[in-house]
């Protein structure tokens, strides 16, 4: 049953834990749903020593527990509808590398634990941030910890916090810099590039392959995935700026603004700044039809190189 208003301490007291597990064939599927090519050999064949999974693989174990978090929602938010949730904002920081599977261990087994820790109220409902933590079972290893940000409209505020907590780099802004852009790259989305990311992610949300669902929503058809756009702009940025090590990925914030049309052509925009830090934006259009789908946005690197 609906809350008539919002219980702060019982949102920030629930806690959700789902395993799930990854091979090599879910780590490549991935890999090209973002645009790898085929012939990159430590993105696609899993006998190559430096066979890995791009940085924002994080992404994959967080979309199965927001499934989760998201299913709460109904008892723990007033008048929550399903469709009035949007994922607004993101924060992805690598703690240590995803493990690769072997012949001896084909399959990893993987915890992600989601806690919520915010809910503000915004002029047409609220945001609830969602901290995420995922860790390696068998070893202990804390691999990435996320928090996804849902803009949730039509709820009623009462009750909910009017300031966002001060969590650094997860909760900073990057506007986009007044100069030139360092590099700025194109990539041009593919009409099956909404099914493989669903396949690939596990985000078997219909808005991303259904006409008729999208349609309901108010769009046009389908749209990619949040993350599916997220991860290819930093798989550019780590290409332009730190050689395609992944290793030296530490941290990407940013704002999901529009949504992205499988077939639309994106333009990621990059500024390198001080402290390792790659502002970014990547752009859908020109002039007067432009659109940003991702803002504030700003990718953190690693002085060294990691280790895969």
């Amino acid at each position: 049953m609906a809350p008539a208003t919002i219980d702060l301490q019982l949102l920030q007291s629930r806690q959700w834990s789902v395993d799930t597990s990854y091979n090599a064939s879910i780590i490549i599927s991935y890999n090209l749903a973002l645009g790898a090519a085929g012939t990159n050999l430590p993105l696609t064949f899993e006998a190559h020593p430096s066979f890995h999974a791009l940085p924002s693989f994080a992404c994959v174990p967080t979309i199965s527990v927001m499934g989760a978090v998201s299913q709460a929602f109904p008892s723990l938010l007033p008048k929550f509808q399903p469709h009035n949730q949007l994922h607004g904002e993101h924060y992805i920081r690598s703690l240590a590398p995803f493990p690769i599977p072997s012949s001896n261990s084909p399959t990893v087994p993987i915890r992600t634990t989601g806690k919520i820790i915010g809910c503000v109220s915004r002029p047409r409902g609220v945001t609830v941030t969602v901290a995420i933590e995922t860790s390696h079972p068998p070893s202990g290893t804390v691999i990435c910890y996320s928090e996804w940000t849902s803009f949730v409209l039509g709820i009623p505020p009462a009750g909910a916090s009017t300031t966002t907590e001060d969590r650094g780099p997860a909760t900073a802004t990057y506007p986009t810099p007044s100069r030139t852009a360092d590099k700025v790259l194109q990539y041009k989305t593919t009409p099956e590039q909404g099914a493989l990311y669903r396949a690939a992610s596990g985000d078997l949300n219909p808005l991303h392959i259904d006409p008729a669902t999208a349609k309901r929503a108010g769009f046009q058809g389908p749209i990619l995935t949040g993350t599916c756009t997220l991860g290819v702009g930093i798989r550019q940025i780590i290409e332009e700026f730190a050689g395609g090590d992944v290793g030296r990925f530490d941290w990407v914030r940013c704002r999901l603004s529009k949504p992205v049309f499988p077939g639309e052509l994106v333009r990621t925009e990059m500024w390198e700044e001080e402290g390792r830090r790659i502002a970014f934006r990547m752009v859908v259009g020109d002039g007067k039809g432009e659109k940003v789908v991702i803002g504030n946005a700003a990718v953190g690197l690693k002085t060294n190189a990691g280790n895969l």
